[in-house]
């Protein structure tokens, strides 16, 4: 008998985990840990959604998601696990967002009923150097205002190996941080 753990970083075995139909609550409790700062409240319930990106004409990309799923509130939500970096990883990221959004509305739908949309990006690579925070956010933001232009924007970027090295040198703490907890079960 193998003591081998499931890597969850593989991409098969986190959407076993955490996007296939039954499992809802583990997703639920995975992104209110994440989310616990961009969220009003904390996510009630979430519908899986289909993962495809469909394409519009025949000579589209096709793109499928990881995780892709609705919140009680409609908000969107992309959930994306990177094992290599592709140095794209940014335009990727807006890719799938900016696909996801537009794909709410249906011919003569007000844009009024677009909800917000987040992307996720769990990367098993550093792709911020300079930062020493192994999660960012980014928003729509107006520079000259310095206020916020709309929320209907949100793009995660959680870099596992400095997560990882922050646990080792004791800077973060799992018990006091759901976040971190879930974190560590996927190195």
């Amino acid at each position: 008998m193998s003591n081998s753990l499931v890597n969850l970083r593989i991409d098969f075995a986190f959407k076993q985990l955490f996007g296939t139909n039954g499992n809802e609550d583990i997703l639920v409790a995975f992104l209110n840990a994440i989310l616990k700062d961009s969220l009003e409240s904390p996510i009630v319930a979430l519908q899986l959604e289909d993962p495809h990106l469909h394409r519009e004409y025949e000579e589209d990309k096709l793109s499928i998601l990881d995780i892709s799923a609705t919140l009680n509130t409609g908000t969107k939500v992309n959930v994306e696990i990177q094992l290599n970096n592709n140095h794209d990883m940014i335009k990727r990221s807006l890719y799938y967002w900016g696909k996801l959004y537009t794909s709410q509305l249906q011919k003569g739908m007000p844009y009024s009923s677009l909800h917000k949309t987040i992307t996720i990006n769990l990367l098993n690579f550093v792709m911020f150097p300079e930062y020493e925070a192994f999660h960012t956010t980014g928003i729509l933001w107006n520079q000259q205002q310095q206020k916020l232009l709309s929320d209907d924007i949100e793009v995660h970027i959680v870099e596992i190996p400095k997560l990882l090295q922050q646990w080792r040198e004791e800077k973060v703490n799992p018990w006091e941080d759901s976040f971190v907890r879930w974190l560590l079960l996927l190195p």
